[in-house]
Protein backbone atom coordinates (compact mmCIF):
# COMPACT_ATOMS: atom_id res chain seq x y z
CA UNK A 1 0.00 0.00 0.00
CA UNK A 2 1.46 3.65 -0.99
CA UNK A 3 2.05 5.76 2.27
CA UNK A 4 0.07 8.28 0.79
CA UNK A 5 -3.09 6.01 1.60
CA UNK A 6 -1.28 4.81 5.03
CA UNK A 7 -0.99 8.64 5.97
CA UNK A 8 -4.64 8.62 6.02
CA UNK A 9 -5.74 5.90 7.61
CA UNK A 10 -3.70 6.36 10.70
CA UNK A 11 -1.34 2.92 9.69
CA UNK A 12 2.07 4.68 9.54
CA UNK A 13 3.00 3.63 12.98
CA UNK A 14 1.98 6.87 14.35
CA UNK A 15 -0.08 8.08 16.63
CA UNK A 16 -1.80 10.99 15.64
CA UNK A 17 -2.74 11.98 18.63
CA UNK A 18 0.08 11.96 20.41
CA UNK A 19 1.93 13.61 17.79
CA UNK A 20 -0.75 16.58 17.86
CA UNK A 21 0.45 16.99 21.65
CA UNK A 22 3.92 17.61 20.53
CA UNK A 23 3.65 19.14 16.97
CA UNK A 24 4.17 22.82 16.42
CA UNK A 25 5.56 23.90 19.83
CA UNK A 26 8.34 26.76 19.85
CA UNK A 27 11.46 24.44 20.07
CA UNK A 28 15.42 25.56 19.43
CA UNK A 29 15.96 24.68 15.61
CA UNK A 30 19.20 23.31 16.34
CA UNK A 31 22.57 23.55 14.60
CA UNK A 32 24.54 24.40 17.85
CA UNK A 33 24.70 24.25 21.42
CA UNK A 34 24.05 26.59 23.00
CA UNK A 35 21.86 28.22 20.52
CA UNK A 36 23.59 31.98 18.89
CA UNK A 37 20.86 33.61 20.71
CA UNK A 38 22.25 32.25 23.57
CA UNK A 39 26.04 34.13 23.11
CA UNK A 40 27.74 37.26 24.12
CA UNK A 41 29.19 39.92 22.49
CA UNK A 42 32.57 40.11 21.49
CA UNK A 43 35.93 41.70 19.59
CA UNK A 44 38.70 40.69 17.97
CA UNK A 45 40.83 40.29 21.17
CA UNK A 46 38.81 38.21 22.46
CA UNK A 47 38.48 36.06 19.08
CA UNK A 48 43.01 35.74 19.53
CA UNK A 49 42.21 34.71 23.47
CA UNK A 50 40.19 31.91 22.40
CA UNK A 51 42.44 30.74 19.12
CA UNK A 52 45.15 30.85 21.88
CA UNK A 53 43.19 28.67 24.07
CA UNK A 54 42.26 25.98 21.73
CA UNK A 55 45.49 25.89 20.39
CA UNK A 56 46.66 24.91 23.93
CA UNK A 57 43.77 22.66 24.89
CA UNK A 58 44.62 20.86 21.90
CA UNK A 59 47.04 21.53 19.39
CA UNK A 60 46.59 18.18 17.52
CA UNK A 61 43.48 19.43 15.71
CA UNK A 62 43.52 19.74 12.14
CA UNK A 63 41.05 22.03 10.45
CA UNK A 64 37.53 22.68 8.35
CA UNK A 65 37.17 26.17 6.88
CA UNK A 66 33.94 27.84 6.01
CA UNK A 67 33.93 30.57 3.64
CA UNK A 68 30.88 33.16 3.38
CA UNK A 69 30.14 34.58 0.02
CA UNK A 70 26.49 36.81 0.41
CA UNK A 71 25.83 37.81 -2.85
CA UNK A 72 22.82 36.42 -5.05
CA UNK A 73 21.25 37.44 -8.02
CA UNK A 74 17.78 37.24 -7.24
CA UNK A 75 15.71 36.98 -3.91
CA UNK A 76 14.07 33.39 -2.85
CA UNK A 77 11.05 34.66 -0.08
CA UNK A 78 11.53 31.20 2.07
CA UNK A 79 15.82 31.66 2.35
CA UNK A 80 17.09 32.17 5.92
CA UNK A 81 20.55 32.78 5.02
CA UNK A 82 22.75 36.07 5.15
CA UNK A 83 22.78 37.64 1.90
CA UNK A 84 22.59 40.23 -0.74
CA UNK A 85 20.74 40.43 -3.85
CA UNK A 86 23.09 42.44 -6.40
CA UNK A 87 20.97 41.67 -9.45
CA UNK A 88 22.36 41.59 -12.95
CA UNK A 89 25.94 42.15 -13.82
CA UNK A 90 26.87 46.02 -13.45
CA UNK A 91 29.66 47.80 -12.70
CA UNK A 92 28.51 49.42 -9.30
CA UNK A 93 27.85 45.04 -8.56
CA UNK A 94 31.23 44.37 -8.80
CA UNK A 95 32.68 47.34 -7.67
CA UNK A 96 31.05 46.62 -4.27
CA UNK A 97 32.29 42.54 -4.79
CA UNK A 98 35.75 44.00 -5.03
CA UNK A 99 35.71 45.59 -1.46
CA UNK A 100 33.78 42.19 -0.36
CA UNK A 101 36.90 40.29 -1.72
CA UNK A 102 39.42 42.56 -0.62
CA UNK A 103 38.55 42.52 2.85
CA UNK A 104 38.08 38.30 3.36
CA UNK A 105 41.82 37.94 1.26
CA UNK A 106 42.98 39.91 4.59
CA UNK A 107 40.93 38.02 6.69
CA UNK A 108 41.77 34.95 5.38
CA UNK A 109 45.53 35.52 5.73
CA UNK A 110 45.11 37.39 9.12
CA UNK A 111 43.82 34.36 10.51
CA UNK A 112 46.36 32.03 8.92
CA UNK A 113 49.07 34.39 10.85
CA UNK A 114 46.98 33.44 13.85
CA UNK A 115 47.14 30.10 14.22
CA UNK A 116 49.29 26.54 13.60
CA UNK A 117 49.35 26.28 10.10
CA UNK A 118 51.40 23.14 10.37
CA UNK A 119 48.04 21.75 10.55
CA UNK A 120 46.00 20.11 7.49
CA UNK A 121 42.81 21.76 6.32
CA UNK A 122 40.56 18.56 5.64
CA UNK A 123 37.74 20.39 4.53
CA UNK A 124 36.64 23.76 2.56
CA UNK A 125 33.02 24.81 2.19
CA UNK A 126 31.64 28.05 0.46
CA UNK A 127 28.09 29.14 1.56
CA UNK A 128 26.02 31.75 0.61
CA UNK A 129 24.26 33.24 -0.21
CA UNK A 130 25.43 31.59 -3.57
CA UNK A 131 29.14 31.73 -4.27
CA UNK A 132 28.47 31.10 -7.91
CA UNK A 133 27.56 34.72 -8.65
CA UNK A 134 31.15 35.09 -8.65
CA UNK A 135 33.01 35.28 -11.46
CA UNK A 136 35.56 32.43 -12.27
CA UNK A 137 38.62 34.63 -11.92
CA UNK A 138 36.55 35.62 -8.33
CA UNK A 139 36.99 32.33 -7.20
CA UNK A 140 40.26 31.59 -8.03
CA UNK A 141 41.16 34.45 -6.62
CA UNK A 142 39.77 33.67 -3.15
CA UNK A 143 40.84 29.19 -3.48
CA UNK A 144 44.35 30.64 -4.31
CA UNK A 145 44.64 32.68 -1.26
CA UNK A 146 43.50 29.28 0.88
CA UNK A 147 46.24 27.23 -0.56
CA UNK A 148 48.93 30.39 -0.04
CA UNK A 149 48.47 30.64 3.48
CA UNK A 150 47.38 26.97 4.52
CA UNK A 151 48.97 23.23 3.93
CA UNK A 152 45.21 21.56 2.11
CA UNK A 153 45.44 17.84 2.62
CA UNK A 154 45.29 16.17 -0.37
CA UNK A 155 42.37 13.99 -0.12
CA UNK A 156 40.49 17.47 1.38
CA UNK A 157 36.86 17.87 1.00
CA UNK A 158 36.17 20.64 -0.88
CA UNK A 159 32.55 21.76 -1.68
CA UNK A 160 30.60 24.53 -2.36
CA UNK A 161 26.94 25.69 -2.35
CA UNK A 162 25.83 26.45 -5.74
CA UNK A 163 22.86 27.77 -7.47
CA UNK A 164 21.78 25.72 -10.95
CA UNK A 165 20.28 29.63 -12.25
CA UNK A 166 23.88 30.95 -12.00
CA UNK A 167 26.17 27.88 -12.62
CA UNK A 168 27.93 27.68 -16.08
CA UNK A 169 30.12 25.24 -17.67
CA UNK A 170 33.13 27.66 -17.52
CA UNK A 171 32.44 27.98 -13.81
CA UNK A 172 32.16 24.57 -13.41
CA UNK A 173 35.36 23.86 -15.07
CA UNK A 174 36.95 26.61 -13.15
CA UNK A 175 35.54 24.50 -9.89
CA UNK A 176 36.71 21.25 -11.00
CA UNK A 177 40.19 22.98 -12.01
CA UNK A 178 40.50 24.04 -8.24
CA UNK A 179 39.99 21.19 -6.59
CA UNK A 180 35.98 21.00 -5.96
CA UNK A 181 34.90 17.57 -5.15
CA UNK A 182 31.70 17.99 -3.97
CA UNK A 183 28.79 20.52 -4.92
CA UNK A 184 25.70 21.40 -3.64
CA UNK A 185 22.45 22.85 -4.89
CA UNK A 186 19.44 24.27 -3.65
CA UNK A 187 16.60 22.47 -5.33
CA UNK A 188 13.49 22.71 -3.04
CA UNK A 189 10.63 21.96 -4.52
CA UNK A 190 10.21 21.07 -8.38
CA UNK A 191 6.84 21.79 -8.60
CA UNK A 192 5.61 25.14 -11.02
CA UNK A 193 3.43 26.85 -8.55
CA UNK A 194 5.72 26.60 -5.36
CA UNK A 195 8.63 27.62 -7.38
CA UNK A 196 6.66 30.41 -8.34
CA UNK A 197 5.32 31.62 -5.43
CA UNK A 198 8.45 31.08 -3.54
CA UNK A 199 10.59 32.99 -6.45
CA UNK A 200 12.63 30.08 -7.54
CA UNK A 201 12.35 28.74 -10.94
CA UNK A 202 14.26 26.13 -11.70
CA UNK A 203 12.70 23.46 -14.25
CA UNK A 204 13.80 20.17 -13.40
CA UNK A 205 14.94 19.75 -16.72
CA UNK A 206 17.67 22.74 -15.85
CA UNK A 207 18.84 20.77 -12.76
CA UNK A 208 19.15 17.63 -14.79
CA UNK A 209 21.08 19.45 -17.30
CA UNK A 210 23.48 20.82 -14.55
CA UNK A 211 23.83 17.35 -12.78
CA UNK A 212 25.00 15.50 -15.95
CA UNK A 213 27.32 18.94 -16.31
CA UNK A 214 29.10 18.42 -12.88
CA UNK A 215 29.20 14.49 -13.42
CA UNK A 216 30.61 15.32 -16.83
CA UNK A 217 33.44 17.01 -14.88
CA UNK A 218 34.67 14.02 -12.85
CA UNK A 219 33.23 16.35 -9.71
CA UNK A 220 32.44 12.99 -7.84
CA UNK A 221 29.69 14.38 -5.21
CA UNK A 222 26.46 16.01 -5.28
CA UNK A 223 24.13 17.26 -2.70
CA UNK A 224 20.15 18.39 -2.69
CA UNK A 225 18.67 20.83 -0.61
CA UNK A 226 15.06 20.01 -0.17
CA UNK A 227 12.26 21.91 1.69
CA UNK A 228 9.09 20.49 2.74
CA UNK A 229 6.33 22.51 4.30
CA UNK A 230 6.30 25.87 2.29
CA UNK A 231 3.12 27.54 0.61
CA UNK A 232 1.20 25.76 -2.20
CA UNK A 233 3.30 22.31 -1.27
CA UNK A 234 1.23 19.01 -1.06
CA UNK A 235 1.81 15.33 0.03
CA UNK A 236 1.64 14.79 -3.59
CA UNK A 237 3.71 16.98 -4.98
CA UNK A 238 6.33 16.66 -2.22
CA UNK A 239 6.19 12.94 -3.76
CA UNK A 240 6.77 14.30 -6.92
CA UNK A 241 9.11 15.98 -6.10
CA UNK A 242 11.32 13.41 -4.29
CA UNK A 243 10.80 10.93 -7.04
CA UNK A 244 12.44 13.44 -9.59
CA UNK A 245 15.17 13.59 -7.29
CA UNK A 246 15.85 10.18 -6.97
CA UNK A 247 16.25 10.14 -10.63
CA UNK A 248 18.61 12.23 -10.73
CA UNK A 249 20.72 9.98 -7.97
CA UNK A 250 21.95 12.82 -5.66
CA UNK A 251 24.71 11.38 -3.59
CA UNK A 252 23.60 13.26 -0.66
CA UNK A 253 20.32 14.97 0.40
CA UNK A 254 18.89 17.70 2.66
CA UNK A 255 15.21 17.01 3.94
CA UNK A 256 14.47 20.32 5.16
CA UNK A 257 11.46 21.93 7.13
CA UNK A 258 10.46 25.02 6.39
CA UNK A 259 10.70 26.90 9.14
CA UNK A 260 8.10 30.25 8.64
CA UNK A 261 9.51 33.07 10.94
CA UNK A 262 8.46 36.23 9.21
CA UNK A 263 9.06 38.10 12.04
CA UNK A 264 12.72 37.50 11.76
CA UNK A 265 13.19 36.67 8.14
CA UNK A 266 11.35 39.90 6.33
CA UNK A 267 11.66 38.00 2.50
CA UNK A 268 9.20 35.93 4.40
CA UNK A 269 6.66 38.28 4.74
CA UNK A 270 5.62 37.98 1.00
CA UNK A 271 4.40 34.13 1.42
CA UNK A 272 0.62 33.34 1.30
CA UNK A 273 0.57 31.95 5.05
CA UNK A 274 -3.10 31.15 4.26
CA UNK A 275 -1.45 28.08 2.06
CA UNK A 276 0.73 26.88 4.50
CA UNK A 277 0.06 23.42 5.02
CA UNK A 278 -0.55 22.63 8.44
CA UNK A 279 1.44 19.88 11.13
CA UNK A 280 0.09 16.43 9.93
CA UNK A 281 0.40 16.90 6.63
CA UNK A 282 4.19 17.89 6.78
CA UNK A 283 4.31 14.71 8.87
CA UNK A 284 2.89 13.19 6.12
CA UNK A 285 5.63 14.75 3.32
CA UNK A 286 8.38 13.64 6.09
CA UNK A 287 7.57 10.43 6.05
CA UNK A 288 6.98 10.29 2.25
CA UNK A 289 10.36 11.40 1.79
CA UNK A 290 11.91 9.35 4.51
CA UNK A 291 9.92 6.41 2.91
CA UNK A 292 11.35 6.62 -0.86
CA UNK A 293 15.01 7.59 -0.03
CA UNK A 294 15.71 4.42 2.10
CA UNK A 295 13.25 2.95 -0.63
CA UNK A 296 16.12 3.49 -3.11
CA UNK A 297 19.07 2.48 -0.71
CA UNK A 298 19.69 5.50 1.54
CA UNK A 299 21.06 6.16 4.45
CA UNK A 300 19.12 8.15 7.33
CA UNK A 301 22.03 10.54 8.78
CA UNK A 302 20.38 12.90 12.00
CA UNK A 303 17.60 14.73 11.92
CA UNK A 304 16.67 15.50 8.08
CA UNK A 305 19.76 14.00 5.90
CA UNK A 306 19.77 11.01 3.87
CA UNK A 307 23.17 9.33 1.88
CA UNK A 308 23.95 6.83 -0.32
CA UNK A 309 26.06 4.18 1.54
CA UNK A 310 29.01 4.68 -0.19
CA UNK A 311 28.92 8.38 0.74
CA UNK A 312 31.61 9.98 2.98
CA UNK A 313 28.64 11.26 5.24
CA UNK A 314 27.59 7.78 5.74
CA UNK A 315 31.28 6.69 6.16
CA UNK A 316 31.56 9.18 8.78
CA UNK A 317 28.20 8.16 10.89
CA UNK A 318 29.33 4.81 10.79
CA UNK A 319 32.56 5.62 12.26
CA UNK A 320 31.81 8.29 14.42
CA UNK A 321 33.04 11.81 12.95
CA UNK A 322 29.27 12.93 11.44
CA UNK A 323 28.55 16.07 13.23
CA UNK A 324 25.66 19.20 12.90
CA UNK A 325 26.52 22.15 12.52
CA UNK A 326 25.59 25.86 11.04
CA UNK A 327 26.19 23.67 7.62
CA UNK A 328 23.74 20.56 8.39
CA UNK A 329 24.67 17.62 8.49
CA UNK A 330 28.90 17.38 8.03
CA UNK A 331 31.24 15.06 8.56
CA UNK A 332 34.48 15.99 10.19
CA UNK A 333 33.19 15.78 13.73
CA UNK A 334 36.88 15.47 14.85
CA UNK A 335 38.10 19.09 13.31
CA UNK A 336 38.22 22.77 14.19
CA UNK A 337 35.89 24.78 12.54
CA UNK A 338 37.44 27.93 11.38
CA UNK A 339 34.78 30.64 9.45
CA UNK A 340 35.56 33.97 7.36
CA UNK A 341 33.37 36.30 5.82
CA UNK A 342 30.72 38.36 6.85
CA UNK A 343 28.43 36.54 9.29
CA UNK A 344 30.71 33.38 9.15
CA UNK A 345 30.92 30.93 12.42
CA UNK A 346 33.81 29.06 14.02
CA UNK A 347 33.27 26.45 16.54
CA UNK A 348 37.03 25.94 18.56
CA UNK A 349 37.82 22.92 19.52
CA UNK A 350 36.17 22.25 22.95
CA UNK A 351 36.52 26.35 24.22
CA UNK A 352 33.87 27.74 22.08
CA UNK A 353 32.50 29.72 19.42
CA UNK A 354 32.88 32.63 17.15
CA UNK A 355 30.86 34.56 14.86
CA UNK A 356 31.73 37.52 12.53
CA UNK A 357 29.60 40.59 11.96
CA UNK A 358 26.54 40.41 9.84
CA UNK A 359 25.91 43.50 7.99
CA UNK A 360 28.62 43.76 5.49
CA UNK A 361 29.05 46.90 5.48
CA UNK A 362 29.79 47.07 9.38
CA UNK A 363 32.24 44.09 8.32
CA UNK A 364 34.10 46.01 5.45
CA UNK A 365 34.80 48.95 8.03
CA UNK A 366 36.25 46.99 10.27
CA UNK A 367 38.88 45.62 8.43
CA UNK A 368 39.50 48.93 6.45
CA UNK A 369 39.64 50.53 10.44
CA UNK A 370 42.35 47.20 10.79
CA UNK A 371 39.97 45.40 13.14
CA UNK A 372 38.90 41.77 13.24
CA UNK A 373 35.20 41.31 12.89
CA UNK A 374 34.19 39.60 15.45
CA UNK A 375 30.71 41.00 16.87
CA UNK A 376 29.58 37.52 19.05
CA UNK A 377 30.68 33.99 20.69
CA UNK A 378 30.53 32.08 23.40
CA UNK A 379 33.28 30.41 25.92
CA UNK A 380 32.26 26.42 26.47
CA UNK A 381 31.43 25.72 30.10
CA UNK A 382 31.87 21.93 31.05
CA UNK A 383 28.54 21.54 31.39
CA UNK A 384 27.99 23.01 27.77
CA UNK A 385 30.25 20.51 26.50
CA UNK A 386 28.25 17.59 28.25
CA UNK A 387 25.05 18.65 27.20
CA UNK A 388 27.03 18.77 23.38
CA UNK A 389 27.90 15.13 23.71
CA UNK A 390 24.43 13.99 24.36
CA UNK A 391 22.95 16.53 21.47
CA UNK A 392 25.45 15.01 18.89
CA UNK A 393 24.78 11.60 19.70
CA UNK A 394 20.69 12.21 19.46
CA UNK A 395 20.70 14.55 16.65
CA UNK A 396 23.78 12.38 14.39
CA UNK A 397 22.88 8.76 15.34
CA UNK A 398 19.46 9.30 17.17
CA UNK A 399 20.75 6.96 20.70
CA UNK A 400 22.18 7.78 23.37
CA UNK A 401 24.93 5.46 24.76
CA UNK A 402 25.42 6.78 28.61
CA UNK A 403 28.50 4.87 28.93
CA UNK A 404 29.94 7.22 25.99
CA UNK A 405 29.04 10.00 27.73
CA UNK A 406 30.36 8.92 31.65
CA UNK A 407 33.71 7.50 29.72
CA UNK A 408 33.87 10.89 28.05
CA UNK A 409 33.44 13.69 30.81
CA UNK A 410 33.92 11.54 34.38
CA UNK A 411 30.14 11.70 35.25
CA UNK A 412 27.80 9.30 36.45
CA UNK A 413 24.94 9.68 33.81
CA UNK A 414 21.88 8.40 35.76
CA UNK A 415 23.20 11.49 38.61
CA UNK A 416 23.72 14.10 36.46
CA UNK A 417 20.88 13.90 34.38
CA UNK A 418 18.52 12.71 36.85
CA UNK A 419 15.48 15.40 36.23
CA UNK A 420 15.77 14.74 32.24
CA UNK A 421 16.04 10.38 32.42
CA UNK A 422 12.41 11.28 34.61
CA UNK A 423 11.18 13.03 31.10
CA UNK A 424 12.45 10.49 29.02
CA UNK A 425 10.16 7.95 30.94
CA UNK A 426 7.36 10.10 29.70
CA UNK A 427 8.48 10.39 26.26
CA UNK A 428 8.92 6.78 26.26
CA UNK A 429 5.61 5.96 27.03
CA UNK A 430 4.00 7.97 23.88
CA UNK A 431 6.59 6.14 21.71
CA UNK A 432 8.96 8.61 21.11
CA UNK A 433 12.29 6.62 22.64
CA UNK A 434 12.63 3.34 24.06
CA UNK A 435 14.96 2.98 27.04
CA UNK A 436 17.34 -0.20 27.32
CA UNK A 437 18.26 -1.94 30.43
CA UNK A 438 21.80 -0.43 29.94
CA UNK A 439 20.47 3.07 30.12
CA UNK A 440 20.84 3.52 25.94
CA UNK A 441 18.30 5.91 24.68
CA UNK A 442 17.21 4.97 21.36
CA UNK A 443 14.45 7.19 18.99
CA UNK A 444 11.89 5.48 17.92
CA UNK A 445 11.11 5.45 13.98
CA UNK A 446 9.44 6.69 12.72
CA UNK A 447 7.51 8.76 15.44
CA UNK A 448 10.90 9.99 17.43
CA UNK A 449 12.48 10.76 14.34
CA UNK A 450 9.97 13.15 13.30
CA UNK A 451 10.18 14.34 17.09
CA UNK A 452 13.26 14.44 17.26
CA UNK A 453 14.02 18.03 18.28
CA UNK A 454 11.24 17.74 20.94
CA UNK A 455 13.06 14.48 22.45
CA UNK A 456 16.73 16.73 22.34
CA UNK A 457 15.01 19.52 23.76
CA UNK A 458 14.82 17.19 27.03
CA UNK A 459 18.75 18.11 27.21
CA UNK A 460 18.95 22.08 26.85
CA UNK A 461 19.68 24.15 30.10
CA UNK A 462 19.22 27.54 28.59
CA UNK A 463 15.57 27.26 27.00
CA UNK A 464 13.96 29.16 30.37
CA UNK A 465 16.31 32.22 29.29
CA UNK A 466 13.80 32.22 25.77
CA UNK A 467 10.67 34.26 26.07
CA UNK A 468 8.31 31.18 24.81
CA UNK A 469 4.84 31.34 24.57
CA UNK A 470 2.28 30.40 27.55
CA UNK A 471 2.98 26.31 27.84
CA UNK A 472 5.92 26.03 25.86
CA UNK A 473 8.72 26.20 28.21
CA UNK A 474 8.78 22.62 28.67
CA UNK A 475 7.24 21.94 25.64
CA UNK A 476 9.28 18.85 25.44
CA UNK A 477 7.00 17.73 28.64
CA UNK A 478 3.66 15.77 28.06
CA UNK A 479 2.47 17.76 31.02
CA UNK A 480 3.52 20.98 28.95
Amino acid sequence: MMLANLCTTGHDGVDRGIFRRYAGLSLPRHVSYPMPTWWDAMHGDDAEKMRAASDAHDPAFDYSLYVHIPFCERLCKFCACNKIIMGRERTPVRDQIERYLSALEQEIRHLAGSIDTTHLVRQIHWGGGSPTYLLPHEMERIQSTITDVFRVADDAEIAMEIDPRTTTEAKLGTLRGLGFNRLSMGVQDFDAKVQEHVHRIQPYEMVRDLVEAIRGHGIRSINFDLIYGMPFQTAETVRQTVEKTLTLSPDRVAFYHYAQIPEKIATQRGMDYTRLPDSESKLDMFLIGMELFEGAGYRFVGLDHFARPDERLTQSLQNGTVQRNFQGMTTGGDLRLLGVGVSAISHLSEIGFLQNVKDIDRYLELFEDHQFPVDRGKWFTRDDLIRQAVLSELYCLCELVPARIESRFDICFREYFARELGILSELETDGLVALDSDGTVRVTKPLGRVLLRNIAAVFYAYLDKEAYRKGEKASFSVNA
